[in-house]
């Protein structure tokens, strides 16, 4: 009875399932878009996370650094174009339901190879639903929606992202422009490397 009961917990378990924990991050993690884009997700030390995104055609197309993969430190495009580089005037808080946060803002864009050749000023504003839960790639996963709002800088927008509490990281799942334009691309499947 004790081995019947083993065996079932184990095939219950998130590692046995395949479904990912927090420690896969370490290592890193393919999380695929309905956009058809590819990211490989990897914390790194204090809380941050690099995310390398290969487009629908199979070409590398940026990567991001974040806390906790939702507030940008720093990202580029192509690997080679303008890095973009944001300070915060408060620390980031973990996301949490019912989060409410603001903050100010930097932005520093430099050319690789040149000088910063743009800074602006922008508000942060941060907002955090209520915890759901999704299905994805046959495991169930705790997450949270949370909207970071872009104000008074050149490019005013809205990012959401779906963040994942348990896993202790997140990821843009939607762009919102200024002219309403919106960009969507829900989570289809997770798998650790």
């Amino acid at each position: 009875m004790m081995l019947r009961a083993a065996l079932v917990w184990m095939m219950c378990s998130p590692a046995f399932a395949g479904c990912l924990g927090e420690d896969d991050l370490l290592k890193g993690v393919q999380v695929k878009l309905q956009d058809g884009s590819n990211w490989h997700v990897q914390r790194g030390a204090h809380d941050m996370i690099r995310a390398d995104q290969t487009n629908a055609e199979g070409s590398y197309a940026r990567y991001v650094v974040t806390k906790f993969g939702v507030y940008p430190a720093e990202s580029t495009r192509n690997g080679h174009g303008d890095m973009s580089e944001y300070t915060y005037a408060r620390s980031q808080p973990t996301p949490v339901a019912g989060l409410d946060w603001t903050s100010n803002a930097r932005a520093v864009v430099t050319p690789v190879g040149g000088a910063p050749n743009a800074k602006w000023r922008e508000k942060v504003h941060v907002t955090v639903g209520a915890l759901e839960q999704v299905q994805i790639s046959d495991c169930t996963y705790d997450v949270l929606a949370m909207d970071m709002g872009h104000l008074g800088g050149p490019n005013p927008t809205v990012q959401h992202f779906t963040y994942f509490p348990d896993l202790r990281f997140g990821i843009q799942t939607r762009i919102t422009y200024p002219a309403d334009t919106v960009k969507k691309s829900a989570v289809l499947a997770m798998t650790a490397d």
